[in-house]
């Protein structure tokens, strides 16, 4: 008599407890995986920075006029300082806080230029009535 083969599932790796690896039903496959709760915590840190900071990038770059000002544009800046911030404060991954800190020089160079073309946009404002 054999015995029953276990369900497809990750088990203990027997070389190192630590880790996991996968049985398909048939064979071990795939690489082992460390067993870390720090593993997954890095993961959501890194998922939650990516989509704030693109959620952030998005808002900077919202129309803006003369009427509106500028607001919604520096909040969309904010928000993607406060990602670039939680990546740093929670040690995300490197590739994580580059990237946050690329994304937040793209929203702070668009938000100076946007506060730059505004200025223009009142001073010929100006000169128009001044006449």
């Amino acid at each position: 008599m054999t015995a029953p083969q276990p369900a497809p599932g990750w088990y203990p790796d027997p070389s190192d407890p630590k880790k996991r690896i996968y049985w398909d039903g048939n064979a071990w496959s795939g690489p082992a995986q460390a067993d870390n709760p720090d593993n997954r915590k890095k993961t959501a840190v890194a998922i939650g920075v990516c989509v704030l900071v693109v959620v952030g990038l998005v808002m900077s770059m919202q129309s803006v006029s003369l009427m509106t000002g500028s607001g919604p544009v520096w909040t969309g800046v904010a928000v993607v300082a406060a990602g670039t911030a939680v990546a740093f404060f929670l040690r995300a991954a490197t590739w994580v806080r580059v990237l946050a800190a690329l994304v937040l020089v793209l929203a702070l160079a668009n938000g100076f230029y946007i506060e730059d073309q505004m200025n223009k946009k009142r001073e010929e404002l100006t000169h128009i009535f001044d006449r």
